[in-house]
């Protein structure tokens, strides 16, 4: 996806994502680490877009920096985080770069398939490079991607529409099997102060990773998986999970 499309994006993205459950969504992550011993205070939110997850994280006093590509989206972020009573921690990078960083936390997040927005394997050997560089042993990494079958059969070369009382949009994938690529054509239509509709028109690209070409590429960078669940729900993902949540643990390399 295109900056320009970020920073059309990040107007309306969330109104677009109001339906989600942010809190509870963060608080499945922190349970999740919880379970395997994670008892840590800072946290990167990184592709942190907009700022949601970070400011629950905040909400529950945790030290958080959020890490992402798009200037645009940090915009809103740090607006809203200042807005809730919180000093904004926000760095404008690509994932692929985070080595570079000279910081080191307790926990990294990665929400709402971020990851997936990595077209090549050597990309996602760097984020995985890279986020490894900023824990310590025994630091954790959690994260969450479409499954195959959701990219395979729910995604697939199917149309879906989504309506609120000012916001709408029209969306068409095009799935290909053979790159694991799903092209994804959006047609928004935002509902502006004076009353007319605005038409933004997105063009979105993600990549179906495989558990095993997940698994290896952590391995690879001094992670092993502790676990892996299904839908944000604390059970093993079946034949139709949707969405996979990986809980993962740097190990001394």
């Amino acid at each position: 996806m295109s900056m320009e499309s970020y920073n059309r994006l990040a107007l309306v993205y969330d109104r677009l994502m109001d339906h989600l459950d942010f809190k509870g969504i963060t608080a499945f992550y922190l349970e999740a680490a919880r379970r395997f011993g994670w008892q840590g205070r800072d946290i990167l939110d990184l592709a942190c877009g907009t700022g949601n997850i970070s400011l629950e994280l905040l909400k529950q006093g945790y030290q958080v920096c959020g890490l992402d590509r798009s200037a645009d989206m940090l915009a809103v972020a740090d607006q809203k985080l200042f807005a809730a009573g919180f000093t904004p921690d926000l760095i404008c990078l690509d994932m692929s770069a985070m080595k570079v960083l000279n910081r080191r936390f307790d926990m990294v997040v990665c929400a709402l398939d971020s990851l997936n927005y990595i077209l090549k394997k050597k990309e996602l050997e760097k984020a995985f490079t890279g986020v490894s560089a900023l824990l310590p042993e025994g630091g954790f990494f959690l994260f969450d991607v479409h499954s195959e079958y959701k990219f395979q059969e729910v995604m697939g070369s199917n149309a879906f529409t989504y309506q609120d009382e000012d916001i709408c949009y029209i969306w068409q994938n095009r799935f290909n099997r053979k790159s694991a690529i799903c092209g994804m054509s959006l047609d928004i239509f935002a509902g502006r102060p004076d009353g007319l509709y605005e038409r933004i028109s997105e063009y979105h690209e993600e990549r179906c990773y495989s558990c095993r070409e997940l698994e290896c590429a952590l391995h690879r960078n001094g992670f092993e998986v502790v676990a892996i669940y299904g839908d944000w729900k604390h059970r093993r993902p079946g034949p139709q999970t949707e969405r996979l949540v990986f809980v993962t643990r740097k190990v001394k390399q």
